[in-house]
């Protein structure tokens, strides 16, 4: 594409390959050009991914309005939760960062959680009509494909060709890290689009597409959503930019130096106004820095050995691979990218060394994968020995944060030399057909370690029942709340315990509710909170001294009633009568009483 003035794409450079055709239509604009073939290429990939998430995900297409994914995770029903507390509390005038609703009656600070504000308010239309679920849904079917398309228009400027890029964006928004993650409803994590478009806008300022204003302006933008939705991303993206800044002067040579420095001055300018966007999240934020955020060692950080192997299921009948992979413990596949993106970005080094931007791809990658390693150098399953960097993690702001995390940045250099290498010119078909297959299988090793999109677990109500008997699938709600019977059982703002084996079931029965009721306890991160109260968890096993504790709590907290969700009950359907409360079933849920009163 060619640099154009600014009165040839006068204020959507980020968006314009795919909003280009629909102003060229609906805004009677002169300086609008004919629709460019990359505008089209452009939408064209969108369409491809999005048919490629529809494929995977069928099944959450289907049951589109229930709470399908995560079952026994309490992240993604914190996420459904979110969509609906952000535009409650702005509507409302409360303080978004703190929500008396959940651990009531004291309620609990938000900032140091990970909520996705920008994602809950982008979603805001489509809560108010569809409700919580569907826009959580929608989130997590649409942020593989959009990540994918931001990450081929990247490509595609990097490179000019239409396949390459297609194969690099289908790497990088469809990779497991991604998959794993949107499977678990970690929005935090998967909504990593921004990332690859920072790259593709540095390429238009590279080009002279965007002169330093409206660069400025869009990478402000784009740092500050990305502060909004994962303060973590963002500081990781802080150190990992200046480092690729360095490494880029480096490798420019005296000719490019200048423009790297002038490159490094309009991203620093960029970096201060996303500051100051942040400003409001942060002066709330950095006062109320808890002391409990703590890091877990060496489970959050990268095993070498896991950038190759993928999870034990996945060796296309390899036994001694399969073995030795289960040798290892615990699966994650956070860190796997496969041995074939590898060796893609170890032949591009090999043969295109002298290309500056090669050397700047493997140079940060290295660094990616070193800050990814944490405080100790785990090979395959114990830590071999201390790395001198180790003390960046005992800094107060990067306590809690998780070094395996930081391969994200690595799939997008990854992605980025598929394209390199399958759009660099070849000397004979030969060549040019073991390229792709290179690449063609890269990406198939990708896709074979992405887990299943949609949990397969069963309420334990419903494990000895044949499916068809059931007429739902596993994660529906209960009528007592599709149906709005807990008006006739709960008073408005009342303290309840929502007692369930589903993942955060009382954050989601909240949400769907409308915040008709508050709930004591409630689950925003590991560090902060717990899904049931201690005293009402501690009831699983009853004891004299645990039912008396649990009566005080009641009285001290307010607590109006006990939920219990039958389908999800074991062991807790018999608790409660041993303490002498009884209960009403109505709904799928068993209502017990406590005869306090409690209201908000």
């Amino acid at each position: 594409m060619d640099a154009v003035g600014s009165r040839a794409r006068p204020t959507y450079p980020i968006l314009h390959p795919i909003l280009h055709p629909i102003l060229r239509v609906a805004v009677p604009w002169r300086d609008i050009r004919p629709v460019p073939g990359p505008a089209l290429r452009g939408l064209t990939a969108l369409v491809i991914y999005l048919g490629t998430a529809a494929w995977y995900a069928a099944p959450l297409i289907h049951y589109l309005n229930l709470p399908v994914l995560g079952h026994f995770s309490p992240d993604s029903n914190f996420y459904v939760w979110c969509m609906r507390w952000f535009p409650y509390a702005i509507s409302h005038g409360l303080n978004p960062l703190y929500s008396n609703q959940i651990m009531a009656p004291g309620g609990i600070d938000l900032s140091w959680s990970t909520p996705v504000p920008v994602v809950a308010i982008v979603m805001w239309p489509v809560t108010a009509i569809f409700g919580p679920v569907v826009s959580y849904n929608l989130v997590t079917l649409l942020v593989p494909p959009v990540a994918g398309w931001a990450a081929f228009i990247a490509a595609h400027r990097l490179t000019g060709k239409f396949w390459p890029s297609l194969l690099a964006g289908a790497v990088y928004g469809f990779s497991p890290f991604m998959a794993m993650h949107d499977v678990r409803g970690d929005l935090n994590l998967s909504a990593i689009m921004l990332f690859p478009l920072m790259v593709y806008l540095v390429l238009l300022w590279r080009d002279g597409v965007l002169q330093r204003t409206g660069f400025v302006s869009w990478m402000a933008a784009a740092m500050a959503l990305q502060f909004y939705i994962f303060t973590e991303f963002f500081a990781d993206m802080t150190v990992l930019l200046t480092a690729a800044l360095v490494i880029g002067y480096a490798v420019a040579g005296r000719s490019d130096r200048r423009t790297v420095a002038r490159l490094a001055a309009l991203i620093a300018i960029a970096y201060a106004g996303a500051v100051v966007l942040a400003v409001p999240y942060l002066a709330y934020a950095l006062p109320r820095y808890p002391s409990t955020l703590t890091r877990q060692e060496p489970g959050f950080s990268l095993r070498m050995v896991r950038l190759i192997l993928p999870s034990s299921e996945r060796f296309f009948g390899l036994g001694p691979l399969m073995a030795y992979s289960k040798s290892l413990g615990p699966v994650s596949i956070d860190g796997y990218a496969g041995i074939a993106l590898l060796a893609i970005l170890l032949l591009l080094a090999v043969f295109t060394w002298k290309s500056k931007v090669t050397r700047l791809l493997v140079l940060t990658f290295v660094l990616v994968v070193a800050l990814a390693a944490g405080p100790s150098l785990i090979v395959a399953d114990r830590p071999v020995l201390a790395l001198p960097w180790g003390w960046l993690w005992s800094l107060p702001l990067a306590r809690s944060a998780e070094p395996v995390r930081l391969i994200v940045f690595g799939l997008l250099i990854l992605a980025s030399a598929v394209a390199l290498w399958l759009a660099a010119p070849a000397t004979s078909r030969l060549l040019q057909a073991a390229r792709w297959g290179l690449g063609v299988l890269a990406l198939a090793m990708v896709f074979a370690d992405v887990p299943p999109f949609v949990s397969a677990a069963v309420p334990p109500a419903e494990r000895q029942i044949p499916a068809a008997a059931t007429m739902r699938p596993a994660g529906a709600l209960p009528a007592f709340i599709t149906g709005g019977l807990y008006r006739r059982y709960v008073r408005p703002g009342e303290v309840v315990v929502v007692v369930s084996s589903r993942g955060n079931a009382g954050m989601l029965f909240q949400a769907c509710s409308g915040f008709y009721f508050r709930i004591a306890g409630g689950y925003v991160n590991i560090s902060l909170s717990t899904q049931d109260p201690p005293a009402v968890a501690a009831l699983a096993h009853p004891t004299r001294d645990t039912v008396r504790q649990f009566r005080d709590y009641v009285r001290q907290a307010g607590v109006g009633a006990i939920l219990v969700d039958q389908a999800w009950a074991e062991p807790w359907m018999s608790v409660f009568g041993r303490t002498g409360m009884h209960g009403t079933s109505v709904g799928g849920v068993t209502v017990y009483p406590t005869g306090t009163t409690s209201s908000g």
